[in-house]
């Protein structure tokens, strides 16, 4: 009779297994660009963003198998690059002070003319502060709501909200400076 339970056991981790493998898949098919955008859009590098998109996946599989509840996984995956990317940056800054230099690294668009209006925008919203940019991304890029906006970032919904209004109101004097010139 032991030896029927642990065959039991063992199907049921298959099937355990199996479905985490499914629900890890599914998040990466659906939300994998996203998050890479995500990424690139905190400040890595697209190397760095790839990479932090896979971290992501293999954080999800541990927690998953582990029997952790996530009641949100595109919410848990936006926070997980979000945090990854402000570990990169802490890491970065920590390494620059050691070494007596700062490492800025700026956008340079050969002529704004040129650029298309998306693009431009875009390019604005880059210059935005970290919270900010990161509100504007998952909320109109990403299509999330204020309350999965707040779970990824690890804040209140209505703080994410807040981020986002506040962003809104910086491009829109920085978008009115711009055509008074």
């Amino acid at each position: 009779m032991v030896g029927l339970g642990s065959v039991g056991a063992t199907a049921a981790t298959a099937a355990d297994e199996r479905a985490m493998e499914r629900r890890v898949l599914s998040l990466h098919a659906r939300r994998g660009q996203d998050l890479y955008g995500f990424a690139v859009r905190m400040g890595l590098s697209d190397e760095d963003a790839s990479d932090a998109v896979q971290e992501a996946m293999l954080r999800l599989w541990r927690d998953l198998s582990t029997g952790k509840e996530l009641l949100d996984l595109d919410a848990w995956a936006f926070r997980v690059i979000y945090r990854l990317a402000i570990d990169r940056h802490r890491l970065s800054a920590r390494a620059a002070a050691s070494l007596g230099r700062i490492f800025a690294r700026a956008a340079v668009a050969s002529d704004p003319a040129d650029a298309t209006e998306s693009g431009a925008v875009w390019a604005a919203v880059d210059a935005l502060p970290e919270r900010q940019r990161a509100a504007i991304y998952l909320r109109y890029r990403a299509d999330m709501t204020f309350d999965q906006i707040g779970l990824a970032m690890g804040i209140t919904p209505g703080a994410a909200r807040s981020h986002a209004t506040n962003a809104l109101a910086t491009l829109r004097r920085r978008v009115g400076q711009e055509e008074t010139r």
